[in-house]
């Protein structure tokens, strides 16, 4: 009877479960390493989302910083010709190219000083186009004629009616709007007066006389070439994506803003300084201004820009949106001897 009860309290002792202490200490202990993953976790996360909104901030950074200095040092190109101090003044046959706009191409570059999104500043950059010259293979006969252009270029299928040409060599150009239809003419350029865009972006575009003032390709070792030339204003817009706003190329003053020319989204604010090579002085820009200060003559003397750009990261993270601003100068290769 003794053993028997010795062993009946014996099972009972080892049926005994854990006292109410004991679970709470164990729950206790449970719940701050349950704590401590999930704060590991939450860094975890949130590092790399900083690190993922610090990355896409660096790479809109080089993307828009890349391409605008790359447009501003071509600012001017007119093939071989010194566009800042030509041998004869470059002829503009357009009817529209009021001071400033981007059919004005007595100087490469040109902007506004506090006019866009966020009291950000605006740039145009007018240049010859990156497809190359289009050698001329025959003689003009009068200032009048057509221009005979070698229809093999690579850079001629390009060419479509209405679009704005400058031919020229190294003493002097002409720009004007082309009339014909290029793809089917074997190579003759039409700069006929009375004939008026109706579509594309030179839409109400014409020329004033059809006359270039200028016989190109006469002389037999002539290096007369056409190339279509372009204006690049850039500017900030609200993005399409309706976040923050973005910088755009050719928008119209925000007007024909959409993701087609929405280059780089997390600009807040863009600003310009230009550097101006005054000719009577020592080489070398003398000093800085903004847009506002510039008189007319004086954009012609521009040698270079420096810019600053603030960028963000456009998504929120820990911590809130990062801004940063970054600022370069970049040389006119076609200006400031």
């Amino acid at each position: 009877m003794t053993a028997q009860r010795e062993f009946a309290d014996s099972v009972h002792r080892h049926m005994e479960g854990f006292s109410l202490v004991e679970l709470m200490v164990a729950m206790l202990i449970s719940l701050i390493l349950m704590a401590g993953v999930i704060q590991i976790f939450t860094g975890t996360k949130n590092t790399f989302i900083t690190q993922e909104g610090t990355s896409r901030l660096q790479e809109n950074v080089r993307f828009a910083l890349s391409g605008l200095s790359e447009d501003i040092s071509a600012a001017g190109y007119l093939g071989c010709l010194d566009s800042e101090a030509p041998i004869s003044q470059i002829r503009n046959d357009l009817t529209n190219k009021a001071a400033g706009s981007a059919y004005d191409f007595s100087a490469p570059i040109f902007g506004t000083d506090n006019t866009g999104v966020n009291g950000s500043d605006t740039i145009s950059i007018r240049r010859g186009g990156s497809g190359g010259g289009i050698r001329l293979i025959g003689p003009m006969q009068t200032s009048i004629s057509d221009i005979l252009l070698d229809d093999t270029s690579v850079a001629y299928s390009s060419l479509k009616l209405f679009d704005i040409l400058v031919v020229g060599d190294c003493g002097t150009a002409s720009v004007f709007m082309i009339t014909n239809m290029p793809s089917v003419s074997r190579g003759s350029i039409q700069h006929d007066p009375g004939v008026t865009a109706n579509s594309g972006p030179n839409s109400g575009q014409s020329n004033i006389a059809g006359d270039l003032e200028n016989i190109f390709g006469a002389d037999t070792s002539s290096v007369a070439s056409a190339t279509k030339v372009e204006t690049s204003t850039y500017q900030l817009c609200n993005s399409t994506s309706g976040i923050g706003t973005s910088l755009f190329l050719n928008s119209n003053n925000c007007v024909d803003a959409t993701i087609a020319n929405e280059l780089v989204e997390g600009v807040q604010s863009m600003q310009f300084l230009y550097g101006i090579d005054d000719a009577n002085t020592s080489p070398g820009v003398e000093q800085y201004l903004r847009a506002d200060q510039i008189l007319t003559a004086q954009w012609n003397s521009i040698a270079s820009v420096r810019m600053t750009l603030r960028f963000d990261t456009v998504s929120y993270v820990p911590g809130g949106m990062i801004k940063q601003d970054f600022t370069t100068t970049v040389r006119l290769r076609n200006r400031g001897g």
